[in-house]
């Protein structure tokens, strides 16, 4: 079995067991992708399990995307590169129940957001297409419709950012952005009621210029200005509450069904 070496199973939930040792030894190169994994047959003389059980462990290896089974006489189950789509979905569902069930703050969501789209911005300014740029400046546009709803609006406003993100062509800092993005609508609850929708949109704009002119160092010196003014604007939302005391877990979550329409801030 390649250079696969099995760790002896304990007495629960052996299925799953195997499906983790699989799933290790396939992120550490044991097996590459188009290669085929042991069969049933072979895995349950390994483990010293029924085949039943080592068919549980593949089936469950299979719901995390590693790898898809094929029927015939050249069939088996093969290790695949998962679908970027597909891993982003599954890190997104991760990352909200994360949330939902820990200690991040607010304060925490923010330094994240800063340091990772700092690093957006300017290589979005490197490397954006024309289709980047449309793709940017179209929720900048759209935003300048003060007459929608805040939640609409703040659909707008991650489009916008999301867009960003897609024009850096990196997608670990896609992937990492996804967990930003996913608590933004808890954490805009905090201030939506105190922001310039106007200057908002303008600072935005600036940013989409910014990175149409090719200029990295504009485009972070106007990304800057837009979370300084959104700093001073929680801080006046908080008051005397700290963002690194308010955690994530404890916050609404800003959607169509919790904000009644506004004309703008």
């Amino acid at each position: 079995m390649s250079s696969f070496e099995p760790e002896q199973l304990g007495r629960r939930n052996a299925s799953g067991q195997i499906a983790r040792q699989l799933r290790n030894a396939i992120t550490q190169g044991v097996w590459q992708p188009g290669e085929r994994l042991p069969t049933e047959q072979e895995l349950a003389v390994t483990f010293d399990v029924a085949r039943a059980t080592a068919r549980e462990g593949l089936k469950l290896l299979s719901a995390t995307g590693l790898v898809v089974s094929a029927r015939g006489s050249n069939g088996g189950t093969f290790v695949t590169v998962p679908d970027a789509e597909d891993v982003a979905e599954q890190l997104s569902d991760a990352i909200s129940l994360w949330y939902r069930a820990g200690n991040v703050s607010v304060h925490d969501v923010d330094e994240a957001r800063w340091v990772l789209e700092m690093h957006c911005v300017e290589l979005a300014a490197r490397r954006r297409t024309d289709a980047d740029l449309e793709a940017i400046r179209r929720p900048v546009e759209a935003s300048r419709d003060l007459s929608m709803d805040m939640a609409d609006w703040l659909d707008l406003d991650l489009e916008f950012h999301t867009a960003i993100t897609r024009a850096a062509k990196n997608k670990i800092l896609e992937l990492a952005m996804t967990s930003v993005h996913l608590a933004r609508p808890a954490t805009n609850s905090v201030f939506v009621e105190y922001l310039d929708r106007t200057r908002i949109t303008e600072q935005h704009d600036a940013i989409h210029r910014a990175i149409a002119a090719a200029d990295p160092e504009g485009a972070q010196a106007a990304f800057q200005r837009h979370v300084t003014y959104l700093d001073e604007t929680r801080h006046v939302a908080l008051r005397d509450t700290s963002a690194a005391d308010v955690l994530v877990a404890t916050l609404p979550e800003l959607g169509h069904a919790d904000v009644a329409e506004r004309p703008g801030a």
